[in-house]
């Protein structure tokens, strides 16, 4: 921890999809200027004088394997622009608790996989430390009350990078629908990640599923905006592509023209290609959500994405493809762009910045601990202003339960039993309802 009381010291661990692309040049962005300029994004920019001149500094970057060295690779890309800082490269299968223990970092940026959440954040609030972390939380109801707990009793903050309920575009259609659309009577969802995400890039996927690792962005926008409570949950999901990789990556290759030995994995790859949950809500309302990771590499966007709702009065969607910049370019065919994600911006004599809702939700956590560290407000004063750990136990309540219903509807489906199983959310469990 730093002797200077208005700074804030930064330790990363991790170096997921996004790292370049958001996190780590958000972190660019704010060791190089501050918070203040990316306040607007989340509509706190009256607090941008008082934490104007409060410094944000990375100490350490921690991966596991040192054999990869990415640490170390992330490390030299933060150094090409601040050669006089100095940033260390950590390894180790629980590299957060040496990096925790030597540098005492303020904050603990966990970008972990899904299934590597919990026990940095817990071993974090021991430390003294606040956390933000990627989405989801974590996996398991047990596991979040664990760690809203341990927030509550040391009084730190657990920000999560649910970056959706920023995205202008839903944030506007979600803020007005209540007016427009009157009651809703029904939401739907998609996003679908590239077939890349599961088969190449994601050592972890068998430890998750494309709607823990997606869906719960979904979840938590309609959860934020909309104030309800999930009562109960169907899911379904299928397992063809991907638990038969050893057969249809061959296929795929020759429909892509290159050699199959090239594929990074070449077994059967043991997790769900695709997940479809139904939630009932405690005011009636359905939400359905969809979402898979075997998008083909073909297809024009980064991620399909979409969110529509219906209401009695009226009805919107937010399309991401649809939002208007379409590029065509040989050797590259018709693509769908998002700068509202992580847009850039090299202004003439000026550094390389980001914009866009990527950054305006690691800005939020940033801030509120901040909020909570220098300028000395209470957990309760900066409730709602960031997303909370407590927040997204709903979130993990309805992933938890899509799990165990998908899985055991997969196993009913297989058997000719078709898929009768549900799970009912009541206050104090998850009940799984089968015949």
């Amino acid at each position: 921890m730093t002797d200077n009381a208005r700074t804030i010291n930064v330790a990363i661990i991790g170096g997921g999809m996004f790292f370049d692309d958001i996190i780590g040049q958000s972190f660019k962005d704010f060791m190089r200027g501050g918070i203040a300029g990316a306040l607007t994004s989340i509509g706190m920019s009256h607090l941008a004088s008082a934490v104007a001149d409060v410094e944000i500094r990375v100490c350490a970057v921690g991966t596991r394997s040192e054999k990869s060295g990415t640490a170390g690779k992330i490390v030299e890309w933060f150094a090409e622009e601040f050669p006089d800082h100095k940033i260390d490269a950590c390894y180790g299968d629980a590299v957060w608790q040496d990096m925790l223990a030597t540098h005492k970092p303020d904050v603990l940026f966990v970008a972990t996989p899904d299934h590597v959440h919990t026990q940095p954040i817990l071993d974090a609030l021991d430390a003294g430390c606040d956390v933000i972390t990627e989405k989801p939380l974590c996996l398991t109801t047990s596991e979040a009350d664990q760690i809203i707990a341990k927030a509550r009793e040391v009084g730190r903050v657990v920000a999560v990078d649910m970056h959706k309920r920023y995205d202008p575009f839903v944030r506007e259609m979600m803020l007005k629908a209540p007016e427009q659309y009157g009651p809703i009577n029904r939401v739907r969802t998609v996003l679908e990640e590239p077939l890349e995400v599961s088969s190449e890039i994601f050592a972890w996927v068998e430890e998750s599923n494309p709607f823990t690792y997606v869906g719960c962005h979904w979840l938590d926008v309609v959860h934020h905006y909309m104030d309800v409570q999930p009562v109960a949950v169907y899911a379904t999901g299928q397992k063809n592509l991907l638990l038969n990789w050893d057969e249809h990556h061959q296929e795929i290759a020759r429909r892509r023209g290159v050699d199959p030995s090239s594929f990074k994995r070449q077994h059967a790859i043991k997790t769900w290609d695709s997940i479809d949950v139904a939630v009932t809500y405690d005011n009636g309302m359905r939400g359905d959500y969809n979402n898979n990771w075997i998008n083909p590499a073909e297809f024009e966007g980064a991620v399909n994405q979409e969110i529509e709702l219906y209401g009695i009065y009226g009805r919107g969607l937010v399309d991401q493809q649809d939002r208007g910049y379409r590029e065509a370019i040989i050797g590259d065919g018709s693509r769908t762009r998002n700068p509202s994600f992580g847009g850039r911006i090299q202004h003439h004599g000026g550094h390389l910045e980001i914009f866009g809702y990527g950054k305006a939700s690691i800005a939020a956590g940033l801030l509120a601990i901040i909020r909570r560290r220098i300028l000395g407000e209470s957990l309760d004063e900066l409730d709602e202003s960031y997303p909370t750990a407590a927040s997204q136990r709903e979130v993990i309540r309805v992933i938890e339960a899509a799990a165990v219903v998908a899985e055991k509807n997969y196993e009913h489906m297989e058997a000719g039993r078709g898929t009768p199983t549900t799970a009912l959310l009541t206050d104090s469990e998850i009940q799984i309802i089968e015949p």
